[in-house]
Order: structure tokens, then sequence, then C-alpha cells
């Protein structure tokens, strides 16, 4: 939902938004790694799928705000990136405004340029100075159309320059005021620009057939509307074009968040199984170790108890012994003396 107020685009022009780290990632690890750039003012990780949930992201995604600008630069530049075999998506963070409330949600290598003004006589600017402006973005044009006088598409190599683009409004290209919008379905943008110029055919040949003779009376002559205006059936169609769109863009932003939502609760259940089993693994680990424990225990229980029976053995075979050595003594001595 947009915010009430527009954000400004230049509170965004330090920051970025890293997506796919590790599932332990610490917040400091992050710091360690994107301060290379530049001093970093702010780093918030997110975790869980929303504020109030119990589930975590497998992948959890951090926002970076540096203290320049110039550091968003350089690692845009300095992309890809990889932590624990895990690719980095990094992107710039949008602001949201009422007029484009979803820009800063979807990433695309298309842009829309159009004019502001809705004058027939106002075209877009010729492709060659086009070119030489958006080339100031740094990337590269793969492919570009001019729709109609009003309206041309053009694709680059990565989805860093539309961005750039977005953040860098308005623009002005041989003094020209001209929009830049990301195009997220241009097979929309065509239908829509195939019925204006069906429209724009109808009007002009309604006009054309329009006849005023000289002996139409002067009063009857200013009942004729300067303006021209579409049929019922073309009005029709117009409005099931623009409820089609509507619908097509929620469509498309209800899939993509049960594409993504899916993809991460299956990511979950991965890990809630992973986690299972190595709980599993512990808990065996965990009774064998008490088993023998309690084995050691009695072991040393017993050899305590033992230890006195032994010693009064020990004892009595010494006391035995000593008898006998005395009576041996005894025996060689009344010999010895018998002998003499």
């Amino acid at each position: 939902m947009a915010a009430d107020h527009d954000q400004v685009a230049e509170d965004f022009l330090n920051q970025i938004r890293v997506g796919h780290l590790p599932f332990g990632i610490t917040t400091k690890e992050v710091a360690v790694f994107f301060e290379r750039y530049g001093k970093i003012e702010k780093l918030f990780i997110k975790r869980r799928i929303s504020r109030d949930s119990s589930v975590f992201l497998t992948h959890p995604y951090v926002f970076i705000v540096f203290e320049k600008s110039d550091s968003v630069d350089q690692v845009m530049t300095a992309r890809p990136f990889f932590i624990d075999d895990c690719e980095l998506f990094v992107r710039r963070c949008l602001p949201r405004t009422k007029k484009y409330p979803y820009e800063a949600f979807i990433t695309v290598e298309k842009i829309l340029l159009h004019t502001v003004s809705e004058r027939d006589d106002e075209i877009l600017p010729d492709e060659k100075s086009i070119f030489d402006y958006l080339t100031l973005t740094g990337g590269k044009i793969k492919y570009s159309e001019r729709l109609d006088n009003k309206t041309v598409l053009v694709q680059f190599d990565d989805y860093d320059p539309v961005d750039i683009c977005c953040l860098s409004r308005p623009h002005f290209i041989n003094n020209q005021l001209v929009e830049i919008e990301k195009c997220s379905d241009e097979d929309q943008v065509r239908l829509q620009i195939e019925f204006q110029k069906k429209s724009q055919s109808i009007s002009t040949a309604e006009l054309s057939s329009t006849q005023i003779t000289p002996e139409m009376d002067c009063q009857a002559t200013y009942t004729v509307s300067p303006v021209p205006t579409l049929s019922i059936d073309d009005q029709i169609t117009q409005i099931r074009l623009t409820h089609s769109d509507i619908t097509n863009n929620l469509e498309r932003q209800h899939e993509q968040l049960v594409d993504s939502l899916s993809s991460e609760w299956e990511q979950t259940a991965k890990e809630r199984i992973r986690l299972q089993r190595l709980t599993l693994d512990y808990k065996q680990e965990q009774e064998r170790l008490a088993k023998e424990n309690r084995k050691w225990q009695k072991l040393f229980s017993d050899s305590l108890l033992e230890k006195p029976q032994v010693q009064n053995e020990g004892e009595t075979k010494l006391q035995e012994a000593c008898r006998t050595t005395t009576i041996a003594t005894e025996k060689y001595n009344e010999l010895i003396k018998n002998t003499r």
C-alpha cells in the first residue's frame, strides 16, 4: 500500500537492498562484507515473513544505508556477490509514491518514455537524443522501439539503469520534460496503444464525415460539438480495457506474491525437515552418551565398594606370609644349631 505522503527520492540514493542471504548470517558478517565500499550508517536484517509471524525466511534480506551515495554505485558495479554458495541479489532502494506505488517492488530491464503533455503536436525527441541521454545511466541499451509519437520502449542489459532512471526524476531531453517509468507488461502497453490509435482513427473519420452546408442554420452550426466523441461500443471497449489492465496487474502481483510465498514455504519446509533430522540425531547421541555415562558411574561405584575387600585380602595374605616366614626362619635356625 502506498504511503499517505510521497517518499522523496533523495532519501534513497544511499540505500540498497540485499536479498538471498544465507540462513544463519549475522548483522556483523553483512557489515564486514559491505563496509569495504564505504561507511555504513544503518543496517537492518529481515528474517521473518512478517513482523508478527513465527516463520523464518530461508534466505533473509537486509537494508543497508551508506554514508555516501557513491558507495551504492561501487556496490552495483562490483556485482555479482557470493556468500556461502548463495548469489546475493542487490538492488537500489526506490521510494513509494502515489503515482508509482508498486515501482519499488518490481525489478525489470525495460522502461517506457512518454510525453507529459496530451497535446497532439507534442512528440518525443529523436532516437539519438534519447539514446545519448540514457547512456548517462551507465547501462547498455539492448533494444529500443518507438511505439508511437508519444511513447518509446527501451530495454537495457541490466535492471540497475532502470532504477537509476526512477531515482533521477524529473527528466529533460532537449529541454523537453519526459516521463520515464518501469515497463512490467509490454503486451498490455502495446494493446493500449493500438486501442488509442483505433479510437483516434474513428474520431477522425466521424469528424470528416460531418458536413456543414450553407443552408444550415447558423444556430444549428453551433450545436455541433468541436470535441470528437467515441461511440458507445468504443467507450465500452475502453472501459473493459481499463478494467482488464487493472485486473491483470492485480492478478500478476498476486501470482508473484503466491509464487514468492510458495517458494519461501517450500524452503522453510525443507529447512524444518533438516532441523528435525538433526534434532533426532542429537537426541540419539545424547541417549548414547547418557547410557555410557551410567556405565562408567556404575564401574566407579563398584570399584569404590571393592577397595576395602581387596585391602583386607591383601593384609590377610601378608600376615600369613609373615607367619610362614617366621616359621621357616625358626626351623632354619634350629637346623643350624643341630648341625653344630
